[in-house]
């Protein structure tokens, strides 16, 4: 036997849902805006190596100081790879802070930001 649904309750639901999505829609551009304007950045334990990335980690700044080239190819390719990593943790981190922000902390993208480890 089916359960009886109130006709006004679920009036009410369909209006509440409505009234959700409108909401969500109209922050879409900020949310979009936002996202785009995160950047991540991390320097090497020398900081003759910086690099910044957006949100979703792709690198839009690099330094690399002369004196950084003295460590030779193979180690200052190890530390620039250490160095975008940790740039691009630090874009998640932004990202999660500046969209929780925006969205609250209960919005389904939080969650998909910090399970699925990519922020854009």
């Amino acid at each position: 036997m089916g359960v009886s649904l109130d006709p006004d309750e679920s009036l009410a639901q369909v209006e509440a849902d409505v009234r959700r999505s409108d909401q969500r829609a109209a922050q879409m551009p900020a949310f979009e805006a936002l996202v785009a304007s995160v950047r991540g950045e991390a320097f090497s334990a020398a900081r003759d190596l910086h690099v910044q990335v957006d949100s979703t980690g792709r690198v839009v700044a690099l330094r690399i100081a002369d004196s950084a080239l003295a460590r030779g190819a193979r180690r200052l390719s190890q530390d620039l790879l250490a160095v975008i990593r940790a740039a691009e943790g630090d874009a998640q981190r932004a990202t999660i802070e500046a969209v929780t922000g925006l969205l609250g902390p209960d919005d389904p993208i939080i969650e998909q930001l910090t399970s699925t480890g990519a922020a854009g």
